[in-house]
């Protein structure tokens, strides 16, 4: 019989379809103090053998986060991790796949960000915020405001998140071109190109949308000569990591006029101090690292944990599994 180390707070709230997913599934369970106990009884950690963990957002958000990731790798028992984290260059887990662990991770985001994007480069092009104050003026001008069919987007980066963006953009007319490793379209491209040929891309793009990994090819990729080479009135959206940009090579270039605006969800540090200069510049949109907040991710979530909670329970091949190109 398999054991798990469960959060006890996500295990109660999905306890039925836990049950059903992989019925006589030992479950131990950690409480918000983390407390570990088993059976109802309080026990040690050197007294179990868990093999499965689960991060949900209950315990991503919570003190005991650090704690239990950090247990994890001390079980010589641990066979498999689900996190609901997308991108894992962040804490631990290379050293975990490292050692032998299985990490599957959540693609259940790419929708809640791909609407984000759609949303904030509409509202952009149609100057919501301008008719909203002219409302309240009771001005009324016509004004023009501009399409989105026909331009032009980059999106760096073309997993799950980078596709289901191309869908939405797709459906408005934008020609789409996927810099990524693989150079499959998935059929959602007009063109593909790697990062280190992306150049011609990047000149002719209206809207540029990070959305890849941070890893040792894509750290600061964003600086004065990426800026420098984006088209006169282009976008920049940033739904991915903040270290993707060198901040202050944005600022000049944000200064100068090109890009036209930046969209940023992300930022080197966060929370984002209040002196910060992005609060105040009138070249930004930004947002506090919530683009994935849609009203559906959780629901999707879970069910992407229950299936392959289900799927590993039977032996089954499991979904989404991380291998280390994924991280570095």
């Amino acid at each position: 019989m398999s054991q798990a180390l469960f959060y006890q707070p996500s295990f109660e709230r999905l306890r039925e379809r836990i049950e059903q997913a992989a019925p006589g599934l030992d479950i131990v369970l950690i409480n918000e103090q983390g407390q570990i106990t088993h059976a109802g009884k309080p026990v040690a950690a050197k007294d179990i053998q868990p093999e499965y963990f689960w991060i949900h957002s209950e315990l991503f958000k919570s003190s005991l986060f650090r704690d239990y990731l950090g247990m994890i790798g001390s079980f010589p028992s641990a066979r498999w991790l689900h996190t609901i984290n997308t991108g894992l260059d962040k804490g631990p887990y290379l050293d975990l796949l490292r050692g032998g662990l299985t990490i599957t991770n959540n693609h259940s985001q790419a929708i809640a960000i791909a609407e984000y994007v759609m949303a904030h480069v509409l509202s952009l092009f149609q100057d919501l915020p301008g008719y909203a104050t002219r409302q309240r003026e009771k001005d009324w001008v016509y004004r023009h405001f501009r399409e989105i069919g026909n331009t032009r987007w980059l999106i760096i980066g073309f997993g799950h998140i980078g596709q289901e963006i191309a869908r939405r953009a797709q459906v408005f007319g934008v020609h789409i071109t996927a810099a990524r490793r693989n150079l499959d379209d998935e059929g959602l491209a007009d063109a593909v190109c790697s990062l280190d040929d992306m150049q011609p891309a990047l000149q002719r793009s209206d809207v540029v949308v990070l959305a890849c990994a941070s890893n040792a090819r894509t750290h600061d990729v964003v600086d004065a000569g990426f800026l420098a080479n984006m088209k006169e009135g282009a976008v920049l959206v940033n739904i991915a990591r903040g270290d993707l940009v060198v901040e202050e090579d944005l600022r000049a270039a944000l200064d100068a006029g090109k890009p036209a605006h930046a969209i940023l969800d992300v930022f080197r540090e966060e929370p984002l101090p209040a002196d910060s200069w992005f609060w105040d510049h009138p070249r930004v949109t930004l947002t506090p690292h919530c683009s994935n907040g849609g009203s559906g991710m959780r629901s999707r979530s879970d069910d992407l944990f229950i299936d392959n909670l289900h799927r590993i329970s039977q032996g089954h091949a499991l979904l989404h599994k991380v291998s280390e190109k994924d991280i570095v």
